[in-house]
């Protein structure tokens, strides 16, 4: 029987991994300093371990203890990768002298040097003036070396506050930042043997492209056996992950609770938050706000208005495991306590066909990139939903410079569609008042269960680009 975690092996990271052996070779010009964040299991340790492994590093994890349990550990770890034996007997007992310490021994490094301090919000829990230390470790003690030190850290409020925002002692040190994404699908169905796209697609639309809940699944076994098994078991990294990460991220989570209640609900409106939560305006917009900033949620606006000036905007849970936690699991909890799991699982078998659908619409601008750049269409640069008081469309793309516009339907379908989703969208589209005269318009339609013979003849007549499930269909 497969079992991923076992299966699983280091996925993609180019990017990342070009960014870093850049860094890495820069050193030899003079030190290198990257903050590198993003959400909890989504695989920065992973990318920092694999960057690393063949390269003379320090690696230090930081946890939740006093901040003189911290400097006896990091003494300890030091002494190894040091060769400084005494160091376990003899810890270090402020920053400053550690910094030092390391500076005089880095200086005498001819190799470039890897310097990893992860979870660093962990550090600054313990002493307020961490960032100060860094400070002074970076500016007097590390910078003239042939060392890369690298940040790291999942409280994205954390981080920002104190290695990124303009207030952070360490506000203009870093040579580089990045901020760490989760798969995109194409990258995500590697975790999986499976060639069942419904079942693939399905636990990508749970885990959202976090690879820390991709390798929970098993593709030998069925979709709902997986969510019984590692989501409504008590006791299962994916059934307490969302109550940790709340709490580590936000000091009174009940508001933000209840908004991300609203929004799993289908509460999207900002009126309607406000009337579910019976929360103040002005506080339900700060609310929100720092929820966009986490990228727990965001903010859609039809594609063809300003985002700043549009009332149209609808707020949706940008992350995936959070919008199907806080759509089934949060709004239940005292259900699930009293009832068998097979009973709850019942419940999202319901709605689930409706959820993967509207995660599958979100994901038609991945598939519809590939179909763009292998088609040669004009380079769409603004991609999103499109809607008025009568007619939504799924995505429309616009390319103001060669006045160009494409219209995107996708189908979450058992059955192949036929050609009256194409007419139906080709309608939808004259409602669509955007570009001069003389437009040029294309169309794209995306179908999980694919296309009946009368409409791929239609579609070959009149260049409709087609994608079955994540694929084009020639």
């Amino acid at each position: 029987m497969e079992n991923t975690e076992e299966a699983y092996s280091f996925i993609n990271r180019t990017r990342e991994l070009e960014l870093l052996n850049k860094l890495y070779k820069d050193t030899e010009k003079e030190g290198q300093f990257i903050v590198l964040y993003g959400k909890r299991r989504v695989g920065k340790t992973e990318l920092i371990k694999h960057f690393s492994r063949n390269k003379p590093h320090f690696y230090y994890l930081a946890s939740r203890v006093a901040a003189r349990d911290q400097l006896n550990t990091l003494s300890s770890v030091l002494a190894d990768y040091l060769d400084e034996p005494f160091l376990k007997n003899s810890p270090f007992v402020n920053w400053r002298d550690l910094f030092t310490f390391l500076g005089k021994k880095m200086q005498t490094n001819k190799t470039p040097q890897v310097l990893v301090f992860d979870e660093f919000p962990y550090l600054v829990e313990g002493d307020a003036g961490m960032s100060s230390y860094f400070q002074y470790g970076w500016d007097e003690c590390l910078k003239q070396t042939k060392t890369l030190l690298i940040l790291s850290g999942s409280s994205i409020s954390m981080m920002r506050k104190h290695a990124l925002a303009y207030s952070a002692p360490l506000y203009g040190r870093r040579t580089s930042q990045w901020f760490l994404e989760a798969f995109s699908f194409q990258e995500a169905k590697q975790f999986y043997a499976s060639t069942d796209f419904e079942k693939t697609f399905s636990f990508y639309a749970i885990a959202g492209g976090v690879p820390g809940y991709l390798k929970q699944f098993n593709s030998q076994n069925s979709l709902w056996e997986n969510i019984q098994d590692k989501i409504l078991r008590k006791g299962t990294l994916m059934n307490s992950d969302p109550e940790l990460i709340i709490a580590e991220e936000l000091q009174e989570p009940q508001h933000y609770l209840t908004i991300l209640k609203a929004i799993g609900s289908g509460r999207t409106k900002f009126g309607e938050i406000i009337s579910v939560s019976n929360l103040a305006s002005n506080i339900v917009a700060k609310y929100l706000g720092v929820l966009m900033q986490l990228k727990w949620v965001r903010r859609d606006v039809p594609v063809t208005e300003d985002p700043l000036n549009s009332k149209k905007g609808s707020y949706v849970l940008a992350d995936s495991y959070f919008r199907f936690y806080y759509s089934f699991i949060f709004p239940n909890l005292t259900a699930l306590e009293s009832m068998q799991s097979d009973l709850f699982l019942k419940n999202i078998q319901d709605r689930f066909p409706y959820f993967v659908s509207k995660i599958y619409e979100d994901t038609t601008a991945e598939f519809i990139q590939t179909a763009i750049r292998e088609k040669k269409l004009p380079a769409f640069y603004e991609l999103g939903r499109w809607w008025d008081k009568n007619t939504e469309i799924d995505l429309v793309g616009l390319n103001k410079y060669d006045n160009a516009i494409l219209f995107v339907e996708t189908k979450w379908n058992t059955q192949p569609i036929d050609v009256d989703v194409l007419d139906n969208l080709q309608k939808k589209s004259q409602t669509v008042k955007w570009g001069s005269k003389g437009r040029k318009e294309y169309f794209a339609l995306v179908a999980k269960g694919g296309f009946t013979d009368r409409l791929l003849e239609q579609a070959k007549k009149e260049e409709i680009v087609l994608i079955y499930q994540d694929k084009i269909k020639e």
